[in-house]
């Protein structure tokens, strides 16, 4: 900062208030000359001061984009970079994933109607970062408030100080405790909150809004009736799309069901889920609980077609390998094949089911310990099935018999049917079936009849007391020709 000599003129206080004047609108000019730097340009947040002026500037020029149509149509990236902005104004780290953008947007737009309405503290009474440097400060309150601002600690925006977890949460809170309050004379953006709940996305023309009937902007359940009517088209529609897939996989189900029918209705659901929660965020703007429960909903919807898909698409896959390879169900190879496609299947669900479950702020370090924990369970449970499965690899490794040979087992003798996973089964030679645990089989000695390279032959012959000499050499000559 640099103190420059006043003249004599500048000492009255008339004087004094234009030169306050002139000195404010030349730091107002600097400041907005230094925001439009460049796309790039990032917004200074080093101090409790710096952060609430570009967040009240910030949300003024998006509010002023919006109002004029022209400029809302020519500066749709501008918005979006500014959006950006307000939203990294804010500690949005205990919302879930899922729902920063939308519930970061309510509590930008909330808290700046309460800054609109409450009297604001002098600039110079407001922490810079010299001040900031100078006293350590981690947190700030506004005065007269519990709202508050806190420094971050680490991370790639360490230091910057940002709206905490607690104001930003209990955002809708306050501005229901000053929404009577006036506002302000220099309030940037009256009327924020009104025009963010009830004007449309782009695909809604403000327009045609405007032109509805006076009952259609009444407020019901903290929305307005058009949007209850909007947000009902929109489920109905996407109801009829899954209904449509539904019957187009009904009918196809006669036949052999190719990738387009397995992976159509999957499909339907995802882009329905999809489109629901883009359409009733973005362009019909619910808020509050409702937009929760229908963003939540639309997730839960998409989630489905998701897992859906990803079974039907490796189902569809394992089918195809096991004709392409020529492996029958029988085979312990085609067996393996499906074992392999079941456990991939679990994995890639288990997989999805745990990112939605951290996407909508479910703690997933428990349910991954319980998890753990259970499949101990399991396994001890289930031991002797798990030694009958690793039994059954081994004997697909060794192969010692294979399906069609005949072989020994103790006094059992008959021909191999099924070698499974769990058992194998062998026909005896009086025709039953006996049926015996991979693990009891892998350990016992086996004899293969089929592997034979030669059989051995004893033959007793007897040769009549008479004849001599040609007898035996015709009895010779007739085992030469058999």
């Amino acid at each position: 900062m640099v103190c420059l000599p006043l003249p004599r003129e500048f000492r009255c206080r008339r004087t004094w208030r234009r030169a306050a004047v002139v000195a404010l609108a030349v730091l107002v000019v600097f400041g907005r000359a230094a925001a439009d730097e460049g796309p790039l340009a990032p917004l200074d947040m080093s101090s409790p001061r710096a952060t609430l002026a570009g967040f009240l500037t910030t949300i003024d020029r998006l509010a002023a984009n919006f109002k004029n149509p022209d400029a809302h149509r020519g500066a749709r990236g501008e918005n979006g970079r500014l959006i950006r902005r307000a939203l990294g104004c804010l500690d949005l780290s205990a919302i879930p994933p899922s729902l920063v953008e939308s519930e970061g947007r309510e509590a930008a737009v909330c808290l700046k109607e309460v800054l609109d309405r409450i009297p604001l503290p002098p600039a110079d009474t407001i922490p810079d970062a010299a001040a900031v440097k100078a006293a350590g400060l981690d947190r700030w309150r506004l005065p007269g408030t519990e709202i508050t601002l806190v420094r971050v600690a680490s991370g790639p925006r360490a230091g910057d100080f940002v709206f905490s977890t607690d104001s930003v949460s209990r955002a809708e809170e306050f501005f229901a405790r000053v929404r009577d309050l006036p506002y302000r004379a220099d309030a940037g953006t009256p009327g924020l909150f009104q025009s963010y709940v009830q004007l449309g996305g782009w695909l809604v023309p403000e327009a045609l809004i405007n032109a509805l009937p006076a009952w259609a902007h009444a407020t019901v359940g903290g929305e307005t009736v058009w949007q209850w009517g909007a947000t009902l088209v929109v489920g109905v529609t996407a109801l009829g799309i899954v209904w449509g897939a539904v019957r187009i996989r009904s009918r196809a189900a006669g036949d052999k069901l190719e990738v387009v029918e397995r992976l159509l209705l999957p499909a339907a659901l995802v882009a329905v889920g999809l489109a629901t929660d883009w359409l009733c965020t973005q362009q019909i703007r619910l808020t509050g609980d409702t937009l929760v429960a229908v963003k939540i909903a639309a997730r839960a919807v998409m989630l489905v077609g998701v897992v859906r898909g990803v079974l039907d698409a490796v189902a569809w896959a394992t089918e195809w390998f096991l004709a392409w390879r020529g492996l029958g169900n029988d085979s312990i190879e085609g067996q393996l094949v499906r074992l392999a496609s079941n456990v991939g299947r679990f994995l890639l669900v288990a997989w999805i089911l745990i990112a939605a479950a951290d996407s909508f702020g479910v703690p997933v370090t428990p349910l991954v310990a319980g998890l753990g924990a259970g499949g101990l369970a399991i396994a001890l449970a289930s031991q002797y099935t798990v030694e009958n499965l690793i039994a059954g690899l081994v004997i697909f490794a060794d192969k010692p018999v294979r399906s069609g040979d005949e072989c020994q087992y103790g006094s059992v003798r008959g021909r191999v049917e099924r070698i499974g996973l769990r058992s194998t089964r062998i026909r005896g030679t009086d025709r039953t079936v006996i049926t015996i645990p991979n693990a009891e089989f892998a350990k016992s000695q086996l004899v293969n009849f089929s592997g034979r390279d030669r059989i051995p032959l004893a033959i007793q012959l007897t040769l009549p007391a008479a004849g001599g000499p040609a007898v035996l050499r015709r009895r010779l000559d007739a085992l030469r020709t058999l």
